[in-house]
C-alpha cells in the first residue's frame, strides 16, 4: 500500500494527481471516492498528509483482522467490526505518538474524517428511509464514542521568538556567496540559496510560498506619492504553469495568503542578480530552480538550511540552543524573526498596536481575526535581545547584515533606532 502520484499527458489535468493504492497497485476504492469528493479543495501537501493517514488506517485494519478488508467493511456497513478496528487504530496512533514523542493526532483526525465523510455521503444517497436512519444512528454513535478521545496532550505553543541577533549575523556571513564559510559547492548554488535565504528572512515567506513564485513575481512601478519607484512581490500561484512537476508540490496555505508585500531594493537586486547570471534558460517559469533545471523541491530547501545550520560558529550554535532550544535553523525561524522585526519597526514608528497587528496580518497572510500577530507582539515585548531591521541596504554585499542587537528593554531599542 502506498501513495502514488499519477502524471500522464494522455490524461486530462483533473485526473492527474495522488492516489492511494493497495499491494497490487490498484486504487483504494473508498479512499479514491473520498479524495474525489472531499480532497479537491486541499493543497497537495495537506491532501498527501491525509491520504497517508488513511493509508495507515487501511494497514491497521489488515493487521487487526488478518485481511485487507476496510473497503468491504465500509461497503457492507459492518459497524460492529469497524468500531473495533477504529479503537485499535486509536491505540496504535497513541502509542506511536508516545514512543516517537511527536504529535500524531493528524492520523486519528484524518481517519475519523474519512469514515465520517463516507458514511454521511452514503446515508444521503441511500433511498431507503430505514437504511438512512440506521446509518445515521450508527454514525452518531461513532462520533460520540471517539469525538472526545485525544491522541496526546495538547502541546504547549512554542515560543515565537526571533532568532538571536548573533545567529542572524552569523547566517549572513555564512550565506554570503563570496564567503569562505559558505557550505555550497557551485557559485550558482550559492547565489540561489542566498536569494532564497533573503526571501525567507526579509519577506517572511512560508517555505512553499517562495517556491511557487514565477520569474516576474517582483514588480516595480512609479509611485507619485513618494516621487519615485517602489517594488513589491506578488505572493500567489504561478499563473504561467498549468501543473507542477514536483512530487510534493508547494502551494498557498489559505485564500488570504495571496498578497502583495513590499520588497527592499537590496533583496530585489540579489534575486535579480541570481536570475540574470545563474538561473539560466529553463523549461519552466518558476523563479527558484534546481541544478537540474527543474523547479526547486521542498526537501532541497530543508537540505539548504541544514547546510547553513551546520556552518554556524560554536558561539552562534550555543546562542541558538540556549534561546530557541534547537540546533538547526528552519525557514519558519526566518519567518518568526521577520514577524518580530516588523513588529519592532511598527512600534518604533509610533504606530498604534491594533493597527500594527492588522499590518502584520496583511504582510504575513493571516486572517483578519487571526491571533498570530498577538503572539509575535508578546514575543517582541518579552524578548531581551531585540533585533532592529535597517530599512535601507548598503550598496556592498558584505554589509547586508541588516539587523543589530541591543541588550535591554524595547524602549532602549526604540530610542537608539530613532
Amino acid at each position: 500500500m502506498t501513495l502514488e502520484r499519477i502524471r500522464s499527458p494522455r490524461l486530462p489535468p483533473h485526473l492527474n494527481g495522488q492516489v492511494l493504492t493497495d499491494d497490487r497497485g490498484a486504487p483504494r476504492y473508498w479512499a479514491t471516492v473520498w479524495e474525489a469528493l472531499h480532497g479537491s479543495g486541499l493543497s497537495d501537501s495537506t491532501l498527501a498528509a491525509k491520504l497517508l493517514a488513511i493509508d495507515r488506517l487501511y494497514r491497521s485494519v489488515r493487521e487487526q483482522t488478518g485481511a485487507d478488508c476496510l473497503d468491504r467493511l465500509i461497503a457492507e456497513s459492518d459497524f460492529d467490526l469497524l468500531e473495533g478496528c477504529l479503537e485499535g487504530f486509536f491505540v496504535h496512533v497513541r502509542n506511536a505518538s508516545a514512543n516517537s514523542r511527536t504529535d500524531r493526532s493528524i492520523d486519528w483526525r484524518a481517519a475519523m474524517e474519512f469514515v465520517r465523510d463516507i458514511f454521511e455521503r452514503r446515508s444521503r444517497s441511500d433511498g431507503t428511509p430505514r437504511s438512512f436512519d440506521v446509518m445515521q444512528a450508527r454514525l452518531h454513535r461513532l462520533q460520540r464514542l471517539y469525538a472526545s478521545l485525544k491522541v496526546s496532550r495538547q502541546p504547549k505553543m512554542k515560543a515565537m521568538r526571533a532568532m538571536p541577533a548573533a545567529v542572524v549575523e552569523d547566517l549572513y556571513a555564512i550565506a554570503d556567496p563570496t564567503s569562505v564559510r559558505n557550505p555550497f559547492r557551485s557559485e550558482g548554488q550559492r547565489w540561489r540559496n542566498y536569494a532564497l535565504f533573503l526571501l525567507y528572512l526579509h519577506q517572511g515567506l512560508r517555505r512553499s510560498e517562495a517556491l511557487i513564485l514565477p520569474l516576474d513575481a517582483i514588480k516595480e512601478d512609479f509611485d507619485p506619492r513618494i516621487g519615485g519607484y517602489r517594488k513589491w512581490i506578488d505572493v500567489t500561484w504561478n499563473q504561467y504553469e498549468s501543473e507542477d512537476p514536483r512530487y510534493t508540490a508547494p502551494g498557498i496555505k489559505t485564500a488570504l495568503s495571496h498578497r502583495q508585500i513590499p520588497i527592499a531594493d537590496g533583496v530585489a537586486d540579489i534575486v535579480q542578480h541570481y536570475v540574470d547570471n545563474y538561473r539560466g534558460r529553463q523549461d519552466h517559469t518558476f523563479l527558484i530552480a534546481s541544478n537540474r533545471h527543474r523547479p526547486l523541491a521542498l526537501p532541497t530547501v530543508n537540505l539548504m538550511f541544514d547546510g547553513l545550520s551546520g556552518a554556524l560558529s560554536p558561539a552562534a550554535r550555543t546562542e541558538l540552543r540556549n534561546r530557541l532550544h534547537t540546533d538547526k535553523v528552519t525557514p519558519h525561524d526566518c519567518r518568526h524573526t521577520c514577524a518580530v522585526v516588523r513588529m519592532a519597526e511598527f512600534v518604533g514608528d509610533g504606530m498604534e498596536m491594533e493597527l500594527a497587528l492588522q499590518n502584520l496580518r496583511v504582510f504575513f497572510g493571516w486572517a483578519k481575526d487571526s491571533e498570530m500577530p498577538r503572539h509575535y507582539a508578546r514575543a517582541y515585548f518579552e524578548d531581551r535581545l531585540i533585533s532592529v531591521w535597517h530599512k535601507k541596504f548598503d550598496d556592498r554585499v558584505d554589509v547586508l547584515r541588516a539587523i543589530r542587537s541591543i541588550e535591554g528593554n524595547p524602549e532602549a531599542m526604540i530610542r537608539q533606532d530613532s
